[in-house]
């Protein structure tokens, strides 16, 4: 593992007609033109300086706000200070683990307007749990649930009491057949909770990325985009269940945001073309709530990235609900740690700068499209197709299980589809041996002065490999264990002409939580 910028992918030594398609963003796919032996580089991916940002309540200077795009997968930009941990993991607290220590005393109050008494124990950064007892029962509100804490609304109080509400995310089991939503919004109103858990959980501030002023004709600058075919299809429900009831609690009612709805592929890439970029251009401060996996990411971040910005430009707010099926991003930064798919970072968490890649076709590749059925011209420069990413360029095997297990089909067994695809294209049902995958890799590097230096990898024949961004392919799938969240750093992993039960044997590995890119065939 390196700290390389520039990756030169060469063309293979037979027509690529015969290769599968180079994969770059999730829900898209580049695919070469037919050349046998060019010496034209089939794809060319090149690592950017963080050109998009997160602004920090650590670096709140204005030279921050001269980039593109602040995506803030934390909607409040600031915490309280009482609030010293981030779903980011980019700071982390001193956590006093209670368990094994004295008694902590309970606190009367109530729950639901009955008398209770509560007793706060947390163990660390994301496990605790909340007891409330009553007469005749006891109830358990962990950690995991939980958004955040707000004051009622002000009709409801009283002089004497400030009632408070616990926000938290309810998940029930469901079969795949069910049409019963899994995700309910659960909301307690209590008084009287202990200080140790108002520390942890209290919302201080309005959450002043959720309440982006209007436009003069009434038009909103918060916008919920519903990405239907997103993972297994859940944030419908999602927004409809939860999300919604949530911004409801805050006093943000249905007038008061904009929701957006994906009829197809294109749905995200439209409405960043038509709503979000040229207001950005001109001036408006706008938040997007985005219920998607990576490639609502990555269709945002193209758009943008590809278009001219004006002086007034002014960048929009992300807040990534993940609602995909691998949620690469999400469970590489932290946004997935908890049971709220991303809220509780939006309600309270620290924007932070986001870096991205950019990959260079040869003239003439295409995107498949509508499960490999259609093709559509790549975004070019100088003749060249240009695509950026956020999350991982591939090739050889990753780009085939990707795109294999990218249908209607496969997407009903949520991230099992990736496993499902590796296994077919690692042992077929016809007993043949896994495909071959030929290719020339030139990588770019530099060395401790900076200078610029290619090095070939002399072997042509490639298994698998990917050039990313992040830690995590899924929540459990480490295939980087040495990338930081948001540090910026593309590597590149790879495995060269080994056989189907050896990749398997080191994909377990990464499934494990890494070591796999510390064996010798790695």
């Amino acid at each position: 593992l390196f700290q390389p910028r520039d990756y030169d992918l060469h063309p293979p030594q037979r027509p690529l007609e015969t290769c599968p398609p180079a994969q770059s963003i999730f829900s898209r796919y580049a695919r070469p033109p037919a050349l046998t032996g060019a010496s034209e580089p089939v794809g060319f991916l090149r690592t950017c300086h963080p050109e998009l940002r997160f602004v920090s309540n650590v670096l709140e200077s204005t030279a921050l706000l001269s980039s593109w795009l602040l995506i803030s997968l934390h909607a409040f930009g600031r915490q309280p200070p009482v609030i010293m941990r981030t779903s980011m993991m980019m700071m982390t607290e001193t956590i006093t683990t209670v368990t094994g220590m004295a008694e902590i005393p309970p606190v009367t109050g109530t729950a639901r307007g009955r008398d209770v008494s509560f007793v706060y124990n947390r163990k660390n950064e994301i496990e605790g749990a909340l007891s409330i007892e009553w007469e005749d029962g006891e109830e358990n509100v962990d950690d995991r649930d939980v958004i955040g804490v707000v004051f009622e609304a002000a009709e409801r109080r009283k002089n004497e009491v400030q009632p408070q509400l616990i926000l938290r995310v309810a998940t029930s089991q469901s079969s795949p057949e069910s049409t019963k939503s899994k995700f309910s919004f659960g909301p307690l109103p209590v008084t009287g909770l202990p200080q140790n858990y108002l520390d942890r959980h209290l919302l201080t501030r309005s959450p002043e990325h959720l309440f982006v002023p209007p436009n003069e004709d009434g038009s909103r600058n918060l916008h919920v985009v519903v990405s239907t075919k997103s993972g297994v299809g859940e944030a419908q429900q999602y927004f409809d269940d939860v999300l919604a009831e949530v911004l409801a609690a805050v006093e943000l009612n249905r007038e008061m945001y904009e929701v957006h709805v994906t009829e197809s592929e294109r749905s995200v890439t439209e409405f960043v073309e038509k709503v979000v970029l040229p207001r950005a251009n001109s001036g408006i401060a706008q938040t997007v709530l985005l219920l998607s996996g990576d490639g609502g990411l990555v269709d945002t971040v193209n758009v943008l990235l590809l278009s001219s910005q004006s002086k007034e430009y002014v960048k929009p707010t992300i807040g990534l609900i993940c609602m995909g099926t691998g949620n690469a991003m999400a469970n590489s930064t932290g946004l997935n740690k908890d049971a709220t798919k991303g809220l509780t970072s939006i309600f309270r968490g620290i924007p932070q700068n986001l870096p991205t890649f950019t990959t260079r076709f040869s003239p003439g590749s295409v995107f498949l499209t509508d499960e490999g059925r259609k093709t559509e011209p790549l975004p070019s420069d100088s003749g060249h197709g240009i695509v950026h990413g956020v999350v991982v360029c591939s090739w050889a095997l990753h780009a085939s299980l990707v795109a294999d297990s990218d249908t209607t089909e496969y997407r009903r067994f949520g991230a099992q589809r990736f496993q499902m695809a590796a296994k077919q294209l690692m042992a077929p049902d016809d007993g043949s041996a896994p495909h071959l995958f030929n290719g020339k890799i030139t990588l770019f590097k530099t060395d401790e002065k900076g200078r610029e230096f290619a090095e070939e990898i002399p072997e042509t024949k490639t298994s698998y490999i990917v050039a990313t961004l992040v830690s995590n392919f899924e929540e459990i799938l480490t295939i980087s264990p040495a990338s930081k969240p948001l540090d910026g750093q593309l590597r590149v992993l790879r495995f060269g002409d080994i056989s189907g039960n050896d990749v398997m044997r080191l994909m377990g590995m990464a499934f494990r939580g890494g070591g796999h890119e510390k064996d010798e065939m790695a």
